[in-house]
């Protein structure tokens, strides 16, 4: 796998253009990924992601190992076919599942022990088994195990977390070097860690750059510290990371995150937002997100967004009777509301790419901010 660059300012944390080369094609960045945590998109199908602009996808090592199992995917045709995706696919690695399943889990130096989401009994996931279902999976770019601390605002525990991240990245690079490296097919991307604290990161990312990993990701944000505090994390995390490299901020997804992380240096995100925010009845558009449960849709004839061309939209099924479906619990409406949402988020990111090359990021990047920052709904 290589990085190379379009278009970039000559600094660390500007807005850039590049191509990320995989084995299974080409991706031009900035990019987003749709989640398929379980090798599966939720709403849109998967024979429509490529003709909406989707180009990566991202699966979860730690759920396909749990159903259907590693053996199983092999047995199945491996992980591009069960996905029904021929284009590059990033793994994560269950660092944030032992972050998001907190009650019932407990980090050691050694790893983590996790009640396993499907029987419930208690499994080690080390950085080890991590690697080997990565490796035996076999997507484009795998993720280090990582610690995501609970509380990105808690010292003592984010300094715990940057420790033994950096001893499990270490731990990894061997193995991925002893594997072949790079010639194994696979990239491996380190995540720096550090919360909100500005040399926690910057301990974190010099550590992992010491390392020399393929791409570099930023973890440990959006998970309760407010924008503008995520957004210094990102700040301080790009600011130390290589310019040849690739810069993926973990989970974050919304319109506003996504521009002002731009803006910042990053080329990759992946967060299950626009999906699962479509299944509740959120909408996206340019004017800012609407609600459709909200009772002045509940006779609206226009589709979701008049005038757009994803295929939810192109349908023609008006605003009242998808809300009624969504209140009714029907698969249809939150399908459709997910498909858009996504196909929106990928338009957005085509527009930025689109930006940043003629110069007029900043015109879009305001725009989205005032629609996105905005108190009052938008009137729709």
């Amino acid at each position: 796998m290589s990085f190379r660059f379009l278009h970039h300012q000559g600094v660390a944390d500007g807005p850039r253009l590049g191509t990320l080369v995989t084995p299974h094609g080409e991706v031009s960045t900035p990019t987003f990924m749709p989640v398929a945590t379980r090798g599966m998109v939720r709403g849109p199908w998967p024979d429509r992601l490529r003709p909406m602009g989707v180009e990566m996808m991202l699966a979860n090592s730690f759920h396909l190992a749990a159903r259907p199992g590693v053996e199983t995917v092999q047995k199945l045709g491996g992980l591009h076919k069960i996905m029904a995706w021929d284009g590059p696919v990033l793994m994560d690695s269950g660092g944030f599942q032992a972050f998001s399943l907190a009650a019932i889990s407990k980090v050691t130096d050694d790893g983590v022990k996790i009640a396993h989401p499907v029987h419930g009994a208690m499994v080690d996931w080390t950085p080890k088994v991590a690697f080997d279902v990565q490796a035996a999976l076999a997507p484009d770019v795998a993720m280090l195990l990582d610690e995501c601390p609970a509380d990105p605002r808690d010292r003592i525990s984010v300094a715990l977390a940057v420790r033994r991240t950096l001893l499990w990245a270490r731990m990894q690079r061997d193995m991925h070097e002893a594997r072949g490296g790079a010639s194994s097919g696979q990239a491996q991307f380190g995540i720096v860690q550090g919360g909100v604290f500005e040399d926690l990161r910057g301990e974190c990312a010099r550590g992992l750059v010491a390392m020399d990993f393929d791409g570099y990701a930023i973890g440990g944000v959006s998970v309760g510290e407010g924008h503008e505090a995520m957004m210094d994390g990102v700040r301080h995390s790009t600011q130390l990371l290589p310019v040849d490299k690739a810069r993926y901020l973990m989970g974050v997804g919304t319109p506003l995150d996504l521009v002002e992380s731009v803006a910042r240096g990053i080329d990759m995100f992946d967060c299950v937002y626009p999906t699962r925010s479509g299944r509740f009845g959120t909408v996206l558009t340019d004017e800012g997100p609407y609600h459709l449960h909200n009772a002045k849709f509940a006779a609206d004839p226009r589709p979701l967004v008049p005038g757009c061309d994803c295929d939810a939209c192109l349908t023609g099924v008006p605003r009242g009777i998808l809300r009624a479906g969504l209140k009714s619990h029907e698969f249809l409406p939150p399908s459709l509301l997910a498909h858009h949402n996504l196909h929106y988020l990928i338009h957005l990111m085509k527009r930025i790419r689109l930006a940043i090359a003629d110069g007029s990021f900043e015109e879009l990047r305001a725009a989205i901010n005032f629609a996105y920052r905005r108190v009052e709904p938008p009137q729709l």
